[in-house]
């Protein structure tokens, strides 16, 4: 549904003037509205004190000075290698500014105490002018970051969200990145091996697929009347042979995950001659060294 200010509100978004005057960039405003769904949950720190992070959510997008309410009214199209924005169907040939419209408290539960809450202020830190960093939540181990700046704040007049302070926040595409959170990159492997849930049991088939420094995903290649259940928190040993290696590894531990033909394990042991003894960095460093050479090859 699109919605608008009431004509005396819209007036007074008009008047203020954005801080961003040249047109705004379609493509990478597009690629950017994914990760800043209107009504999901987001964090949020003013002033880039990180320490002061709040829970937050977009109400509305503000497109030309027009509200838009709903995640299903503004669409994208890839076009060349470049993405297009379209307005119900609609497409935004030129965007001369665009904003998120935000409440202006966050919920800050038990996260802050009071020294610094008082440092944030009854306004959340949307003061105008105020810096606002938003994060989205992750995807694909990364982490959506943007600076927006407060534009200002009004009181609605009517529509959804009537009597309610919020914030206008303007929006520029160029302060958006995506930051890389995983501490363990996952190293994509193409590994047979064989997995079973105890030494001296019939082994099954399978695929190592990645490896990181806690975990490992693999694949049964068995069919499903010959492959055993592994649940989550049972204990299973796999092993495998390295490309630049004559030694087999053989590794335990625990399932963190199971959903079909795919298991996710934990490295909590690895074969040492005759006993199983705690992995070390040594050894995830010597794996990942020899997966390497796999894939230069």
């Amino acid at each position: 549904m699109l919605g608008i200010f009431n004509k005396r509100a819209k007036k007074m978004v008009a008047k203020e003037k954005p801080l961003l005057k040249a047109s705004l960039d379609s493509d990478g405003l597009a690629r950017l509205l994914p990760y800043f769904p209107i009504g999901n949950k987001l964090r949020y720190f003013p002033e880039f004190k990180q320490e002061l992070t709040l829970n937050t959510t977009i109400i509305a997008y503000g497109i030309n000075n027009e509200l838009v309410y709903s995640n299903n009214d503004i669409s994208r199209q890839e076009e060349d290698g470049v993405f297009q924005l379209y307005l119900l169907g609609k497409r935004l040939k030129k965007i001369k500014s665009f904003c998120f419209i935000m409440p202006t408290v966050g919920r800050a539960g038990e996260e802050l105490d009071y020294a610094r809450k008082e440092r944030l202020g009854k306004d959340g830190g949307f003061i105008k002018g105020n810096n606002i960093t938003l994060n989205g939540e992750q995807s694909d181990g990364r982490l959506p970051v943007l600076d927006a700046t407060v534009r200002k704040q009004l009181i609605l007049k009517e529509g959804h969200f009537v009597g309610h302070k919020i914030a206008i926040l303007d929006v520029d595409p160029n302060a958006f990145k995506l930051i890389e959170q995983r501490r363990h990159v996952r190293l994509k492997t193409d590994i047979m091996g064989e997995i079973q849930t105890e030494l001296g049991q019939p082994p099954q088939r399978c695929t190592m697929v990645d490896f990181s420094d806690h975990a490992v995903r693999i694949i049964h290649n068995d069919d499903d009347s010959e492959r055993p259940f592994f649940g989550e928190g049972s204990m299973v040993t796999l092993s495998f042979d390295l490309p630049k290696s004559a030694e087999v590894r053989v590794i335990r531990g625990k399932v963190i995950r199971q959903h079909d033909t795919t298991v996710v394990m934990a490295l909590d042991n690895i074969m040492r001659e005759k006993d199983f003894e705690k992995v070390e960095l040594f050894d995830i460093m010597e794996i990942k060294a020899n997966l390497l050479q796999q894939q230069q090859r």
